[in-house]
């Protein structure tokens, strides 16, 4: 059996650089590639990644996240998809990438959506299993995360509320505040203080916590917009303490009526 299958069998994902590791001449480390393509050995994913194909599981496909996180040398993993790897939402057909330059892929009918990363800050790194094997992530912590999702609109405001009002995240108010002065966007202040002041139950948050965002409010009135195609224009509702206009499904979540007894 080929050296290079051999080493790389229980990784199932690698790349040209991790191939070349093995074989360190270049070109017999690329004929070896074409080689083992030929033999249905490997499939090359796109570029400068492939894949083992197992002997016993010729229909084997590797994570959707494994390969965001190699489509780019400097690949970060965030947003929803960031989500999906700390456990707290269901997989989506699109994986959210940084890098230095935005574009979007699609390979096997997975949008690969690479943003463009302006910050370098709230980088974290997490044991994450594959179902084949456990690899070291590299993706945005929990604080940026949340403070993305709600930059690029790539989740819902309502359902970003529920995910933090299950009790599974456990937020660093400090590191939120630090990340929000460095973006510089005013907006941003209004929405994080909205969700988390909307959550701060189940985050164990007191009002303290939320005075230093609500410092830096400016007197403009936002309006809370989510992305997609409405066929019916949503009505807002002003909410003084965050100074911003919110869709009606979330003025409800701030607002709740009195249960009847």
């Amino acid at each position: 059996m080929n050296k290079l299958y051999v080493k790389l069998y229980q990784k199932k994902i690698f790349t040209l650089r991790d191939a070349c590791r093995i074989i360190k001449n270049y070109q017999v480390c690329k004929n070896t590639l074409r080689r083992l393509i030929s033999k249905n050995l490997i499939k090359r994913i796109r570029n400068t990644i492939y894949y083992i194909l197992p002997l016993d599981n010729p229909g084997f496909y590797p994570d959707k996240l494994e390969i965001g996180s190699l489509i780019r040398n400097d690949g970060i993993i965030c947003c929803n998809t960031a989500l999906y790897a700390y456990k707290l939402i269901n997989p989506e057909d699109t994986i959210y990438i940084y890098s230095k330059y935005a574009s979007t892929i699609t390979i096997k009918e997975t949008k690969y959506k690479i943003m463009q990363n302006r910050h370098n800050l709230g980088i974290d790194e997490i044991d994450y299993a594959t179902g084949y094997s456990q690899i070291k992530l590299k993706l945005t912590d929990i604080e940026r995360t949340i403070i993305d999702c709600l930059k690029s609109r790539t989740l819902k405001t309502h359902d970003l509320i529920m995910i933090l009002r299950t009790g599974k995240v456990e937020l660093n108010i400090k590191k939120i505040a630090k990340y929000l002065d460095k973006y510089e966007m005013p907006i941003l202040y209004n929405k994080t203080g909205l969700v988390l002041e909307l959550s701060k139950d189940a985050l164990k948050l007191k009002d303290e916590d939320l005075t230093a965002l609500s410092k830096k409010l400016t007197k403009k009135i936002f309006y809370l917009k989510e992305r997609g195609l409405r066929l019916i224009k949503p009505k807002y509702k002003y909410y003084s303490k965050w100074n911003i206009m919110i869709p009606e499904n979330i003025y409800e979540l701030a607002n709740p009526k009195p249960i009847l007894i």
